[in-house]
């Protein structure tokens, strides 16, 4: 038996060794590889037919890639033009609170500011990045999901409450989202682990929902800012001294503010005692101009505390001007001198 499998052994290597030098090598890549068998007798006859299969074959694969691309580029090929209107609705809130919206059909990724959960509405295209798009809210034709009244008349368009007009638990669940996309695709932490739950556990609500800040800074300016749909009217007599906050995403603009729910309520006293009393003609005061570098005010900042024994609240007024002239403020500092809580004073240039 040793033998025989010798012989075949020898048999088989022999007749490896013993093939013809000219016998071609072929790959095995498409499907006409037996067809590169030629047995032809003269060398250069041989290797043209080779050098033909091989362009066929390369015609072949570049054809096929070409139709790849295409299929690949008609499923990605939808990208809205700027300017474009789309009627989408908002899935989910992203960082910031931009609502994420995705285009029927194709799943393309779009952020609007101002939409909500569950939000049908329509859009106009601003800004176009390499995997999504941002845009404007133009028109709601159907609310979001548990919506709630704003209590804050300047919740629309400040921009320190976006989501006020959503209920509370619907925003807990929104960050609580946020945080454990985090956890999951930047902290690579798997959420079907079990030691997961141990890891990401629920946000603890806050009893309280307003008046929890304890500094506020407010802005003045010499041109008062409106929203588009409470633009003044011909004719109407509009104060252009300003007294607020920013107009989201402009340095230069300023809503007028006479009360703001994050701070608290002896802040409002006092922002609610210089709105009624720094326009006066008769003190002099300006407001700052950021563009031509004029002006005396600049900024008002609110400090709320408490007392370490009493536990009563306690303000700090600080104002922030272009120069340092203390008698311009006397009259306003004697102002606010008459809320009970204001224990202290600044002034900043």
């Amino acid at each position: 038996m040793m033998r025989s499998h010798s012989l075949r052994h020898l048999t088989a290597t022999t007749t490896t060794i013993s093939s013809p030098s000219w016998l071609p090598k072929f790959r095995s890549s498409s499907g006409s590889a037996l067809a590169s068998l030629s047995f032809a007798q003269n060398p250069q006859e041989n290797q043209q037919q080779q050098q033909k299969q091989q362009t066929q074959q390369k015609i072949y694969c570049d054809s096929s890639n070409d139709d790849k691309k295409s299929d690949s580029n008609r499923a990605s090929s939808y990208f809205p033009k700027r300017g474009q209107e789309l009627e989408l609705v908002c899935e989910s809130l992203a960082y910031k609170g931009k609502g994420v919206c995705k285009v029927a059909d194709t799943g393309f990724v779009v952020l609007c500011d101002r939409v909500l959960p569950g939000e049908k509405f329509i859009g106009r295209v601003t800004r176009k990045k390499g995997s999504y798009a941002e845009m404007t809210k133009l028109k709601t034709l159907s609310p979001h999901w548990d919506s709630v009244d704003a209590p804050c008349e300047y919740a629309s368009y400040c921009g320190g409450c976006k989501t006020q007009n959503l209920s509370y638990e619907a925003q807990l669940r929104a960050k609580e989202g946020q945080v454990r996309d985090l956890v999951v695709h930047v902290g690579k932490f798997s959420d079907k682990d079990p030691e997961f739950a141990g890891i990401m556990k629920p946000i603890v609500p806050c009893d309280i929902q307003f008046h929890y800040r304890n500094k506020m800074e407010f802005s003045f300016g010499p041109k008062r800012w409106f929203p588009k749909e409470s633009l003044p009217k011909r004719g109407d007599h509009i104060e252009n001294y300003a007294l607020g906050l920013h107009a989201p995403g402009f340095f230069d603009k300023v809503l007028n503010i006479d009360k703001c729910l994050l701070q608290s309520e002896p802040a409002n006293l006092v922002l609610a005692a210089v709105q009624d009393y720094w326009r006066d003609p008769q003190l002099g005061l300006s407001p700052y101009d950021v563009h031509s570098h004029s002006g005396f005010l600049k900024h008002l900042m609110l400090r709320t505390g408490s007392d370490v024994k009493t536990g009563l609240p306690e303000l700090m007024v600080n104002f922030v001007t272009s120069s340092y002239k203390p008698e311009l403020l006397r009259p306003l500092v004697e102002k606010i001198s008459s809320v009970p809580e204001v224990v202290s004073g600044e002034h900043y240039e």
